[in-house]
């Protein structure tokens, strides 16, 4: 591009007027002379091709006004400030992004010395240098970087591109000179460079092949290295030599797919000991979708990794700590579980103790108190006179209701310690001989429902029943203020369910909770209860609520006679194992 500032030609219109021709003044004059013709037509013809030459002149000297108007019109679009010097560095010409970027007018640049400009910021003599070469050498250069404080501006950094270029005018060469404000880029980088300083990972960047170009400072001080040492490819110099052929695998691939690069790669630090890092590097691409750089980081993770050993290591104690004490617990449940047998046979032959003392007391009361008493109402008897007064009869007779009183309670009383013909005439008779006794003394209503056919049963099974029908019965009349109570008895081809229920005010939840979850909190009839029926092999249930309570006992026909089948005692302490283990599961998931 070539602008001539110096001899501009003049704007002229394309109606301007040209000098006329004598021929065109409108007057007539004589022919002349053949002779004379002759010199008159080459006067002529030499006006005619004048004012070619001057037409054409006109039409040129106006399509180069355009082409530099059309040219200055270009030049002061473009966004970049631009300046054109003569070869003796004045001004020539600005476009309007220099006027509005430096808030100068065209009256205080253009003809002025470019060391003269604004508060001379341009009077460098290292630009002065390689502008002269660029006139005299033809020596362009590029991004020439200065930095100066400009009035009403600031601080600015600009980056200055020259070039010479033709005048057509003469035969002195101009220089075109293009600044570049990069006062925002440099902060920006700045601003970058003091953030990736201030990180703790270990920062760089590298070109599209791979080769890195720049380290942040916590990079330098970790691996005391220098940027002459890294650049390009020098970073290998400080990674693991046994991992390092992983590595550099790893990252032609990534350079070649431009998918990020993410790795644990030990890196040598000044001191010569090597650390994990985790690696991780992010392409950035153009407008093409070609990588045009690399950005890297690298995270020391060795506390991680010291934390991870020492969280496995404590792990590790803490299942060996979980294993001995499973053992120790387990040890001691075996313990328990022995002794839980132990107890449980001790309460089973307690009971059968218990039978059999209320069987020899039952007997006694029966055989030799209730016949004391019989004998001493006999020998009263013998000892009323008829003629005796009024007075010692009525004494008599008390005294002989006092005797059958007496003896009447000794049977009772043996009856209730162990009914002599629950022996004899079985549990059906028994149980309704006993409901009748207790509706007559407590006046409870109780219903009574047993199946004709039920034939005698196992002295050991009848004697559970009748214990538990007394111990129930007892339990309504002390605690449930019930006014009625069913009895009912069903007889299975293996096995009978007995219950009794009675319409009170229940057991309480938590006591309820505790017997069924322990056996314990609910006193001894029921624990009896439960105990001898298991001890036969059979099932205890108990449901109760604010309607009423429910027993249900429910035992095999075929049980050996006092004791519990061994099916239903493995049952009954694999029942005690399971829930020990739980407990064990339970307490190992807590700690």
């Amino acid at each position: 591009m070539v602008i001539d500032s110096d001899n501009p030609p003049s704007r002229q219109s394309k109606s301007q007027n040209h000098p006329r021709t004598r021929e065109q003044s409108g007057s007539r004059r004589r022919r002349p002379s053949s002779s004379n013709r002759k010199a008159t037509d080459t006067q002529d013809s030499a006006g005619a091709t004048g004012k070619t030459d001057s037409f054409a002149m006109t039409q040129l000297n106006e399509r180069l006004q355009k082409s530099k108007e059309f040219m200055e019109d270009i030049v002061d679009t473009i966004r970049e400030p631009l300046v054109v010097l003569t070869e003796d560095l004045k001004v020539r010409y600005v476009n309007g992004s220099f006027l509005k970027t430096f808030s100068v007018n065209r009256w205080e640049t253009e003809g002025k010395m470019l060391y003269d400009l604004g508060n001379h910021q341009w009077d460098i003599p290292k630009l002065r240098t390689a502008l002269q070469e660029v006139v005299s050498k033809d020596a362009p250069f590029s991004d020439f970087e200065v930095e100066h404080e400009i009035p009403r501006l600031g601080m600015k950094t600009m980056l200055l591109n020259a070039r010479r270029i033709p005048d057509i005018h003469s035969d002195r060469p101009m220089i075109l000179l293009a600044v570049e404000d990069i006062t925002e880029r440099k902060r920006e980088i700045k601003d970058l460079r003091v953030l990736c300083n201030a990180l703790p990972q270990l920062v760089w960047m590298a070109d599209p092949t791979g080769a890195r170009f720049w380290y942040n400072q916590r990079w330098y001080e970790y691996t005391g290295t220098t940027l002459e040492q890294m650049l390009g490819w020098g970073w290998r110099s400080v990674h693991d030599p046994e991992i390092l052929p992983d590595v550099m695998e790893r990252w032609r691939e990534s350079i070649a797919t431009g998918k990020p690069f993410e790795m644990v790669c030990p890196l040598r630090g000044a001191e010569g000991a090597f650390r994990p890092f985790l690696t991780r590097a992010l392409p950035t691409f153009d407008s093409n979708g070609k990588v045009d750089r690399w950005f890297g980081t690298n995270t020391d993770i060795s506390e991680q990794r010291k934390a991870e050993v020492a969280l496995q290591q404590a792990n590790s104690n803490l299942e060996t700590r979980v294993k001995e004490r499973t053992a120790e617990l387990e040890r001691r449940a075996s313990e328990v579980l022995v002794q839980s047998a132990q107890l449980q046979e001790l309460s089973v032959h307690l009971m059968h103790a218990q039978d059999d003392e209320r069987r020899r007391i039952s007997r006694e009361l029966h055989d030799s108190l209730g016949q004391y008493l019989a004998h001493a109402k006999m020998s009263v008897e013998l000892l009323r006179r008829a003629d005796a007064p009024e007075e010692e009869k009525q004494s008599f007779s008390r005294l002989v209701d006092t005797l059958d009183k007496c003896l009447t309670e000794t049977r009772t009383l043996s009856h209730l310690l162990y009914p002599p013909f629950l022996d004899e005439v079985g549990f059906s008779s028994a149980a309704k001989w006993y409901v009748e006794g207790f509706s007559e003394r407590s006046g409870i209503q109780v219903n009574v429902n047993i199946p004709h056919e039920l034939e005698r049963l196992p002295d050991a099974l009848q004697l559970a029943l009748f214990r538990i029908l007394q111990e129930s019965l007892t339990n309504i009349h002390r605690y449930s203020h019930s006014q009625s109570a069913d009895v009912q008895v069903e007889l299975g081809s293996h096995e009978i369910r007995f219950q009794v229920k009675d319409y009170g005010q229940g057991i309480p939840p938590e006591i309820l909770e505790r017997f069924k979850s322990s056996g314990s909190g609910s006193g001894v009839g029921l624990r009896s209860m439960r105990e001898r029926i298991i001890e036969l092999g059979g099932r205890f249930d108990l449901q109760s609520d604010k309607n009423g309570t429910l027993i249900r006992a429910t035992a095999p026909l075929s049980a050996p006679t006092g004791t519990a089948s061994e099916k239903q005692r493995a049952e009954s302490r694999h029942t005690q194992i399971n829930e020990a283990f739980e407990f064990i599961g339970a307490l190992k998931q807590s700690l």
